[in-house]
């Protein structure tokens, strides 16, 4: 999925509104600029229509805010991670959260290719209780938290080659002491990460899921005493992590 961009959506609501007062905030727009000072003056109506990215879904008030639009709301549901459709029901509720908080009634509009995600549509009638109920539905059909524990594993080298082969025998070694010692662990990958490049440095990732944390710490240990595989591949073991990013 390719967002449309906040520097896009500056023009084309430019273009719409051409006499409008606009503003736009998020980290290009922000270089060398004071982040409070857009913030007075959209709070003192200097500013008609601030556009933004996540740092505008919380923390903010402005009384004067009738109108809140959530363009592709549901974006953050294509990130490969477990806690995607939580993240977007917390941010469309956040964001929507920005109108309304004075006398003045306020509006939501929220656009979306997935109307009827459960992330989206609980988060439109502010059903908390709705969401959690059918989140934790999916993730104890997936074996993901609170019901399993996971354990992520990082390995990052500046070499690609050299970190594909760290990870086939990072792979080959687990499964060897899962099954030796009996361990009800299901193993996935080697796969890249999702950000598959930091810098000068390649990624990938196995991702470890076990009924029980005392399990994953069993192996673990046992992986900890084994010689390392290679001199160069950093290997990274995230225990809950809160995210897999």
């Amino acid at each position: 999925m390719i967002g449309i961009g906040s520097q896009r959506l500056e023009e084309s609501v430019q273009q719409k509104f051409p006499k409008a007062r606009i503003k736009r905030l998020d980290s290009d727009a922000m270089a060398g600029k004071d982040y409070y000072k857009v913030l007075d003056d959209f709070s003192s109506g200097e500013t008609d229509i601030l556009l933004g990215t996540q740092m505008l879904a919380k923390g903010l008030h402005f009384p004067n805010v009738t109108l809140v639009g959530i363009i592709s709301a549901d974006t953050a549901l294509y990130l490969p991670d477990f806690r995607a459709n939580e993240r977007t029901f917390q941010l469309i509720t956040q964001v929507a959260g920005r109108t309304g908080r004075s006398d003045k009634p306020g509006s939501v509009i929220v656009q979306t290719f997935l109307p009827d995600q459960p992330a989206i549509k609980f988060a439109l009638r502010y059903n908390f209780e709705g969401f959690v109920k059918e989140e934790l539905k999916h993730r104890k059909s997936c074996n993901l938290p609170p019901y399993h524990r996971l354990t992520l594993v990082t390995l990052m080298d500046t070499g690609f080659e050299r970190l594909e082969e760290c990870g086939k025998k990072l792979r080959t070694k687990i499964d060897s002491l899962i099954a030796e010692n009996n361990l009800d662990i299901k193993v996935r990958g080697p796969v890249p990460a999702s950000i598959s490049r930091i810098h000068q440095f390649h990624r990938m990732q196995i991702i470890l899921q076990a009924p029980d944390a005392k399990i994953l710490h069993s192996l673990l240990q046992r992986i900890r005493r084994t010689p390392a595989l290679n001199s160069t591949t950093r290997v990274i073991f995230d225990i809950d992590p809160v995210n897999i990013l």
